[in-house]
C-alpha cells in the first residue's frame, strides 16, 4: 500500500472477534506506525450491515439506511470502532498509530469519551487491558474524525482536538452537500473562527495524508 503511494488502509467497522489487543494484530499496528499510514474505519464497510434478521426478513439496504437504520450505520458502528480500540490499549501501545473515525459525524464523541473518563476514574486500578491515561488523552492524540451537516458537533469543538477534525462533503452521494457545499459550511461554520474553519475544511486533511 505505501509503495503504491496510497494514503490510508481501512478495516472493517465492526467490533472484532479477535481483540484489537490481540498479538495476532502486533504486526499490523507496527507497521501502520511505522509508515505513517492512518488506518480508516467507515461506518459502511462492516460484514454485519444487515442483520441475520433483517436478511431472512428480505430488508433491503436501502431501506435499512433510508429509515431506522441510519443511526446504527452511521453512527453506532463508529461509536464502536472507537471505543473498541480505545478501550484496546492499542492507541497507548502505538503512540504513533493515527485512525480516522470516517463519515460518522462528532457531535456524539464529547459525551462518550466522557462516559469512558468516568468508567476509567473509578475502575481503571483492575480494567484490562490497563490504560495510564484516560480514555480522552488517547482520543484527543490519535484519532481524527470525518463530518459533514454536524452542526452539534461544531459546538463541542472545545471538548475535542479542533487540529483532528475533517469536514467533508460525501460527494457525490445523495445524503452529502453538493452541489450546496459553500452554503453548509457558511451556515454551520457561521460563529467559529477563521482559523478553526480553515483548519477542519482544509488543513487538517491536507496535513494528514500528506497532500500539501
Amino acid at each position: 500500500v505505501a509503495k503504491m503511494n496510497l494514503k490510508s488502509v481501512l478495516l472493517p467497522a465492526d467490533t472484532p472477534n479477535r481483540p484489537w489487543w490481540d498479538a495476532y494484530y502486533k504486526p499490523l499496528w507496527e507497521a501502520l506506525a511505522d509508515l505513517g499510514l492512518p488506518l480508516a474505519f467507515h461506518n459502511t464497510a462492516t460484514e454485519q450491515f444487515l442483520s441475520p434478521t433483517e436478511q431472512a426478513a428480505g430488508l433491503s439496504l436501502a431501506v435499512r439506511v433510508g429509515n431506522y437504520g441510519i443511526v446504527e450505520t452511521k453512527i453506532g458502528n463508529q461509536m464502536r470502532s472507537l471505543t473498541c480500540l480505545l478501550g484496546s490499549a492499542v492507541p497507548q501501545q502505538y503512540p504513533r498509530l493515527q485512525f480516522v473515525i470516517a463519515e460518522g459525524g462528532i457531535g456524539w464523541v464529547a459525551p462518550v469519551i466522557r462516559l469512558m473518563d468516568h468508567w476509567w476514574e473509578d475502575h481503571h486500578n483492575y480494567m484490562e487491558p490497563r490504560l495510564d491515561q484516560p480514555p480522552s488523552f488517547y482520543c484527543h492524540r490519535q484519532p481524527y474524525f470525518t463530518f459533514e451537516e454536524d452542526r452539534a458537533g461544531l459546538l463541542t469543538r472545545e471538548l475535542l482536538n479542533v487540529d483532528h477534525l475533517m469536514w467533508g462533503s460525501d460527494y457525490p452521494h445523495t445524503e452529502g452537500t453538493f452541489p450546496f457545499s459553500l452554503e453548509r459550511i457558511r451556515k454551520d461554520f457561521a460563529d467559529v473562527p477563521e482559523d478553526e474553519t480553515s483548519k477542519m475544511v482544509r488543513d487538517n486533511v491536507a496535513a494528514l495524508y500528506g497532500l500539501r
